[in-house]
């Protein structure tokens, strides 16, 4: 193919994206081998306004190389560089994950930051159809869904594979044509990695079913894209009818969205967009209406199951724990309320009768109050009682739901709890004809 139709190609998926490619800034994560040098090459031969950046994660002697040319060609043509070195092995062991997870993980975040500080519009990844194939295969092995088997997207959020039209011949044929220097990554050889092994051993075999494999799974991927903005559209129906907001999260009603979707398949796909795999949310549909409290994970939403709701609340509160120290009166932050302390002369005392306030005998108390979460075996007096109760059979006869539990916070004066906020404080600690000063403590 000639070099005009190669470009021709090349700006398609821009037309077809609607990607201004005159007005807009692009960073090209080019690592030093075949498709990234042709991407990097693509972009300079239409005059893009775009910088480079380049991850050396020090896992091949000759790494450096890879760094140096990339280095070299951004110099050469006045392109802006970018570099940054990585301990991907170090990540990985620290994160628990699989190294190539942590050197994705680690470079997505560092892609990001170079995106926000130099305000540039879009990534730029050398992913290409055999890549495709390659994920598409990778994921049918796995345990995956429609997404899995639709393989890469051209467009996602930030990120743009502008070569999702070429395939690895055609990138060969150009590169070659065009005297490009690129480095081969010796590691694509060695079959120890999933990838590879699919791309040398698997893939051949099947091309002798299928000659034109990688159009046909490329034909697929396109049609399971549009599947998925249909079943998003679907998805989206569902929620507005029953997916309440709550201040820390939201909460599905599961007997409503069963008429809707008996078998549960969209509620499935909903759950995986928020970050929860297809064993787990099998397992959520067989727990729902059996297993009250049983909670699962996932990166940012932690889900409890309660009756005929499912939770979800956010993981962004350093997992919900609370404990700080209270020197003084003034108003304080309790996750997203306001909780005041005062103190009141007894001589302008009125009871307050409200759940939300505690009136407490300030002359009991030794400061600095401590407000912590409530924990297993933590035990109180509450008022009008004569004995101590556990505050997890007080909840159990509140009925306190598990969602809540969670968030539920105590007050203790020198190890003892005088408040369990929102419920009931310590007897010992009441008001009485003998109080000089009280302590109103209120949360909103």
């Amino acid at each position: 193919m000639k070099s005009n139709n190669y470009n021709d190609k090349f700006t398609y998926l821009f037309e077809k994206y609607n990607i201004d490619i005159k007005n807009m800034k692009f960073l090209l994560a080019v690592s030093g081998g075949l498709d990234s040098i042709c991407m990097f090459n693509f972009f300079l031969k239409n005059k893009l306004n775009f910088s480079v950046c380049h991850c050396n994660f020090n896992l091949r002697e000759d790494s450096k190389k890879d760094l140096m040319l990339v280095k070299k060609l951004s110099k050469k043509h006045k392109v802006k560089f970018f570099s940054k070195n990585f301990d991907a092995k170090k990540n990985a062991r620290k994160n628990k994950v699989s190294l190539q997870t942590a050197a994705r993980n680690q470079r997505y975040k560092w892609f990001n930051n170079l995106l926000k500080e130099n305000h540039i519009d879009l990534l730029c990844t050398a992913h290409h159809i055999d890549d495709n194939l390659e994920t598409v295969i990778y994921n049918l092995s796995n345990s995956t869904g429609f997404r899995g088997i639709r393989g890469i997207q051209v467009l996602r959020g930030n990120v743009f594979r502008p070569l999702m039209n070429f395939n690895k011949k055609e990138l060969i044929d150009y590169a070659l044509t065009n005297n490009l220097e690129w480095r081969e990554d010796s590691s694509n050889k060695l079959t120890k990695y999933s990838r590879n092994r699919i791309r040398l051993k698997i893939i051949p075999q099947l091309k002798k079913i299928n000659n034109s494999l990688e159009k046909s799974v490329s034909d697929t991927s396109t049609n399971l894209s549009e599947l998925e903005k249909f079943i998003s559209f679907q998805i989206s129906k569902l929620k507005k009818e029953y997916v309440d907001n709550l201040e820390n999260g939201f909460k599905i009603n599961i007997n409503k969205w069963k008429k809707k979707d008996y078998n549960f398949f969209l509620l499935k796909e909903y759950l995986n967009q928020l970050g929860f795999n297809y064993s787990q949310s099998d397992d959520i549909i067989l727990s729902y209406n059996r297993i009250s409290g049983k909670y699962y994970e996932s990166e940012k939403f932690k889900l409890i199951i309660e009756r005929e709701f499912v939770f979800l609340l956010n993981k962004n509160r350093n997992n919900y724990k609370i404990n700080f120290s209270i020197n003084k009166v003034g108003t304080y932050n309790l996750y997203e309320r306001n909780i005041k302390f005062e103190i009141i002369d007894s001589s302008s005392f009125v009871l307050n009768k409200n759940r939300n306030v505690a009136q407490l005998d300030l002359n009991k108390l030794k400061f600095p109050l401590l407000i912590r979460n409530w924990k297993n075996g933590d035990s109180f007096k509450p008022l009008g009682m004569k004995k101590n109760k556990k505050v997890s059979d007080f909840l159990i006869d509140k009925k306190a739901p598990n969602y809540i539990k969670i968030f539920q916070c105590v007050i203790l004066s020198d190890n003892k709890i005088v408040w369990l906020i929102d419920h009931q404080i310590h007897d010992e600690f009441k008001v009485s004809n003998k109080t000089e000063k009280v302590l109103s403590i209120s949360i909103n």
